[in-house]
């Protein structure tokens, strides 16, 4: 399976593994040395983690309501259950040292390890069953991570908390607090921790990226907007003033639309960040911070789903332009494979030509009439074998022959993939381009690539003589209906119409109207057609303009159809 980063191009999937059990997994030998840098890098930022979401820490049992150090372990987690030490390490010693929980060291310690077994379930369940993969960036990875975190979560926090009231003198009442608490604090930590990761990786496999007027001027809006929304949200207090919080939206929407998925990962990160310091600042209490937890969740998923969209659709037109590109080359190779013939017609001449001088010299040679007269035809038929030759040798690396590929092909869809193709050109020119009667029709036996040229010839036809109505209401319309056994195509336009003084040799090669036109393009389009044993002609519409029709038959070419 492959999966499209931010630019488009195709990337491995690092999420499929070997079928087997899913608690195991290929994990990292802690005899490398990554293996151990690894393992210390996260001890490191796992302190920092914590020492930044200390503040909110609910009654001394190791609960904040803010945990990106919990979804850290379990990105740890996720690339290998040989991490587990340092996950208990990490979370003992937090515990212990910048937390101050006010558990037994062994009581601590035991807790930790039941966690941390139930993290490496929880990595597995993500990786193995939901097939969830940090390092791609699609709408799907998106889903799982705003749907799944949350649901898997809660065991997260019935189990933390069972095993703290079992441990301690918690009432009921505190257990379900802290369970609250704990769940807000794991989910928005880990979705924050996961698409910032995602962010890294992306950012890592991407090394032609650099930093543009276009990336300066985005994070310069998301930056003074959210230093704003924090500014409002300050002056206006706490309590219940809640509604504050919502111009944080703002420019979360903006990163959004503006760079992607990586932008509100990283944008997420940095407003989780000033909401920290900004209830620190105001002395917001537990409770005041667990409503802003709730509303930083919604602000998480918001944003990451709309990143994934923009991330996606980017990728989508990239890969558009691809097509488009690829469908421009197939046209240079095709039109040149009808230069070609159209060529090798027009040297039938000079080789006949030839042929007539050595017939003539084999005559004088036969009449014993040699010499000069001898010399000089044998001297002109070389003369042509020459010109002829060099012709032959210019357009050698120009003229393709290419096999048909007939394959089951849906027309409705070919029709609305060249009108995606084409609707940007159409734009530029002032032309409405419009699709009808696209609906469920039979499948034809057809080359996929050579009916989309043929179609994005007759659409480009006619966008430009739509393009030429004085009143700048161009129009073009593509239509696809079932004739019985044939599916028809049909390319409109309310343009001029076909001159008359062309239209009878309209289908003929080099006959065009444009003034840097070849005029192989109807042609080779009547060529293809022919050549799926269909039919090309052009008729005039009732008020204005002129219909292409392509006629197909469903069934594909009869043998005598080439």
């Amino acid at each position: 399976m492959t999966s499209v980063n931010i630019h488009g191009q195709p990337k491995q999937d690092h999420g499929a593994e070997p079928s087997g059990s899913i608690l195991f997994t290929t994990s990292p030998s802690p005899t490398t040395w990554r293996f151990w840098l690894t393992g210390l890098a996260f001890l490191l930022l796992y302190f920092i983690l914590n020492q930044l979401t200390a503040y909110h820490q609910l009654d001394g049992i190791g609960i904040t309501l803010w945990s990106p150090y919990n979804g850290l372990s379990l990105l740890l987690l996720w690339e290998g259950i040989t991490f587990a030490p340092f996950v208990v390490l990490g979370a003992v010693l937090t515990d212990v040292i910048v937390l101050h929980v006010a558990l037994n060291f062994y009581v601590d310690a035991v807790i930790e390890t039941i966690l941390t077994v139930w993290y490496i379930n929880f990595a597995a369940i993500l990786r193995h069953r939901l097939k969830y993969d940090p390092r791609r960036v699609t709408l799907e990875e998106a889903v799982k991570l705003v749907i799944y975190v949350p649901i898997l979560t809660v065991i997260s926090a019935f189990l933390y908390c069972g095993l703290l009231y079992l441990a301690t003198d918690l009432s009921a009442h505190s257990v379900l607090i802290a369970i609250s608490h704990f769940w807000i604090g794991d989910v928005v930590g880990t979705i924050t921790v996961f698409s910032m990761a995602t962010a890294v990786f992306t950012l890592l496999s991407t090394p032609d990226w650099r930093w543009s007027r276009y990336a300066f001027v985005s994070w310069t809006v998301f930056i003074l907007g959210t230093c704003l929304a924090f500014f409002v949200l300050i002056v206006s207090g706490v309590g219940n003033q809640y509604h504050e919080f919502y111009p944080l939206f703002l420019p979360i929407i903006w990163i959004g639309i503006r760079e992607g998925y990586v932008g509100v990962s990283i944008g997420l990160v940095i407003t989780a960040l000033g909401l920290v310091a900004s209830t620190i600042y105001m002395g917001s209490d537990i409770n005041d911070y667990f409503v802003f937890q709730m509303l930083m969740l919604v602000l998480s998923i918001t944003g990451l789903l709309l990143g994934a969209v923009t991330t996606e659709r980017r990728a989508s037109a990239h890969l558009l332009m691809e097509q488009q590109t690829e469908l421009a080359r197939m046209t240079a190779y095709v039109n040149a494979g009808a230069m070609g013939m159209a060529l090798a017609h027009e040297l039938s001449q000079p080789l006949s030509t030839v042929s007539t001088y050595l017939l003539a010299a084999r005559r004088l040679l036969q009449s014993g009439a040699g010499g000069e007269r001898l010399l000089e035809t044998l001297n002109k038929a070389e003369g042509e074998t020459r010109r002829t030759r060099e012709v032959l040798e210019r357009m050698r690396d120009f003229i393709s022959i290419g096999r048909t590929d007939f394959k089951v092909v849906d027309l409705s869809t070919v029709a609305r993939k060249i009108a995606t193709l084409c609707r940007e050109n159409a734009a530029a020119h002032g032309v409405a381009l419009e699709i009808d009667s696209i609906r469920s029709l039979p499948l034809v036996r057809a080359d996929r690539l050579q009916i989309e040229q043929v179609l994005n010839n007759l659409v480009v036809n006619a966008i430009e003589s739509a393009a030429q109505r004085p009143d700048g209401r161009g129009r073009a319309i593509i239509r696809v209906a079932d004739r019985g056994d044939k599916i028809a195509i049909l390319v409109e336009d309310n343009g001029p119409g076909v001159d008359p003084e062309i239209a009878r040799r309209m289908f003929e090669p080099y006959q065009t109207t444009k003034p840097r036109g070849m005029g192989l393009g109807l042609h080779l389009s009547q060529q293809i057609v022919r050549k799926h044993g269909g039919r090309l002609w052009w008729q005039p519409n009732s008020s204005e303009g002129a219909c292409f029709v392509v006629d197909l038959p469903i069934d594909g070419p009869n043998e005598n159809a080439a």
